[in-house]
């Protein structure tokens, strides 16, 4: 039994679960409570009272505190507050960023249960289900931390399908699988999760950009191109490799010698691949 202590189990429980769990002994909170108290706050995007003039902008599943203010609400001593922070942070339940006077807490809020297990996804659903989780990060919706979080739990899941298949087989068809196998496996698996991180990260940054004006990229095409759309694929040809490479020489001399309307085309050109990434 003592071997269970090094194991991670992801239980899935709501909010209602902890509020269902809750124990009223007098003004003092529990730990549960206490947990329940930073669950509740960083789902509401919390800030303290004392803190509404600092300028820091919360992600989604932050709350905004100080210790004072939690060593009041939970009766405990400033201390205490403290050091339970800490052993949450140690088990992998929060995480702190320390301010001068005050502390943003994120709590990884996640999937909750194998992404693999019993719902129809194999190791072949890696990328799909990898970029899945990244699209919420490219919304704002999971921090890096919980997107990071959730990537390693996914890598890890399928690398453990691929070695100890339900089926009691090696998911290759192979009589056995030896450690190269896996090592193997495991650095294929990481190639697939940066290709994914990178196209996100690609996305997110495009996002920003979807609010554009593409009436630049729109005059262009009528006036300059005649409307035609051959034309109009080579200049998207020729701002992809601007965006990816740095440079190009297939926009031709009237955009190689006006900067201003080859910088106005090049924003527009984001725009597009920024709302094409946010349909």
């Amino acid at each position: 039994m003592k071997d269970n202590k090094k194991n991670i189990a992801i239980v899935l429980a709501s909010a209602d679960v902890f509020d269902f769990l809750r124990e009223k002994v007098g003004e003092r909170k529990t730990r549960t409570e206490a947990y329940y108290d930073l669950l509740d706050k960083s789902l509401a995007g919390f800030v303290s009272e004392f803190l509404r003039s600092t300028d820091y902008e919360l992600m989604p599943n932050q709350c905004h505190v100080t210790i004072s203010d939690l060593a009041e609400k939970w009766h405990w001593h400033r201390a205490t507050v403290r050091s339970f922070l800490e052993m949450l942070e140690q088990l992998g339940q929060l995480e702190k960023v320390k301010l001068p006077k005050s502390i943003v807490i994120t709590m990884p809020v996640g999937f909750g249960k194998s992404v693999f297990a019993d719902n129809g996804h194999d190791a072949d659903d890696f990328d799909q289900i990898l970029d899945s989780v990244l699209s919420g990060w490219v919304i704002g919706k999971l921090s890096s931390f919980e997107a990071a979080a959730l990537c390693e739990q996914i890598i890890r899941e399928c690398l453990d399908n691929y070695a100890n298949p339900k089926s009691g087989q090696p998911s290759d068809g192979s009589a056995e699988l030896t450690e190269k196998d896996i090592v193997q496996k495991e650095d294929d698996l990481r190639e697939k999760a940066m290709a994914c991180i990178a196209r996100a990260a690609l996305a997110r940054v495009l996002r920003k950009s979807r609010f554009g004006d593409i009436a630049p990229l729109e005059a262009y095409f009528h006036s300059a191109l005649g409307e035609e759309w051959a034309a109009l694929i080579d200049t998207f040809k020729g701002l992809a490799e601007l965006l990816v490479e740095g440079e190009t020489d297939i926009l031709g001399e009237e955009l190689e010698e006006n900067a201003a309307l080859r910088d106005s085309l090049y924003k527009s050109f984001q725009t597009l691949l920024g709302r094409k990434e946010d349909a």
